[in-house]
């Protein structure tokens, strides 16, 4: 295993194409360590939907229990994302973690990471209402703060720093492999979509009521914490080249 560690590859450079390359190989290796964090993180991000439909508080207006599981939620899915990340940033070093691991440092490192994942929404969402030009510019510009916040052990202020840094002079890269990110996971996801039609489909048929929209939520988590990973190896590959030609 460890020789298959040092011999993953590393991008060329910081084009799209070379980026989703070599991200590839780190997503295979990555897959079922990180499998349990992107299901579980997928997962709980759904609870909060859940829970407002069946309580009939999807018009906005909720209760002060249900914004307490939304901040406990959200902080579950920041913990499980990191340790994604955080265990991905190890292979690409020829090292690995293991998944409890990857969750008590992503634990103890809750505070950088709530706080740089913060930052990041203020400024895109921020820039969107700025006309959505600048909005789609801060996406660029803060796409390698967390790796940047977790493996050079920096405070949110500084991580949003050093990923501008990074970026500076690469927007161009940068924003064709986002591009292209979200092109492939929207494809996935739509894909995903008819998948989950049909299991639907089999759950009714074999296991109706609660039972079966168990299946289908899990299902789902499951399909959707691919993309979360592969978005991860994307997003560490991105960030070796980045460092490397800085």
């Amino acid at each position: 295993m460890e020789s298959t560690l040092k011999s993953l590859p590393e991008a060329l450079s910081l084009t799209a194409r070379e980026v989703l390359r070599a991200s590839w190989p780190l997503f295979q290796v990555s897959l079922p360590g990180c499998l349990p964090l992107a299901v579980l993180g997928v997962a709980a991000s759904a609870v909060p939907g859940a829970e407002a439909a069946a309580r009939g508080e999807s018009n906005g207006l909720h209760s002060p229990d249900w914004w307490g599981l939304y901040l406990a939620s959200t902080v579950l899915v920041l913990i499980c994302y990191a340790g994604v990340l955080r265990q991905q940033l190890a292979l690409a070093r020829g090292e690995r973690i293991g998944v409890m691991g990857s969750l008590r440092q992503s634990l103890i490192g809750i505070a950088g990471t709530a706080g740089v994942v913060l930052l990041s929404v203020v400024a895109v969402l921020g820039g969107l209402v700025l006309l959505v030009i600048p909005g789609l510019v801060a996406v660029v510009y803060t796409f390698l703060a967390w790796p940047a916040q977790i493996e050079e052990r920096l405070g949110p202020v500084e991580a949003l720093r050093r990923g501008v840094d990074l970026v500076r002079g690469r927007f161009t890269d940068v924003a064709a492999i986002i591009g292209s990110l979200l092109a492939a996971v929207l494809v996935f996801v739509l894909l995903s979509g008819v998948l989950l039609d049909i299991g639907m489909n089999l759950a009714g048929a074999g296991a109706p009521g609660h039972m079966g929209l168990s299946f289908s939520r899990w299902l789902m988590a499951g399909l959707l914490s691919l993309p979360v990973i592969y978005t991860g190896a994307v997003t560490v590959t991105a960030w070796r080249v980045a460092i490397r030609r800085a």
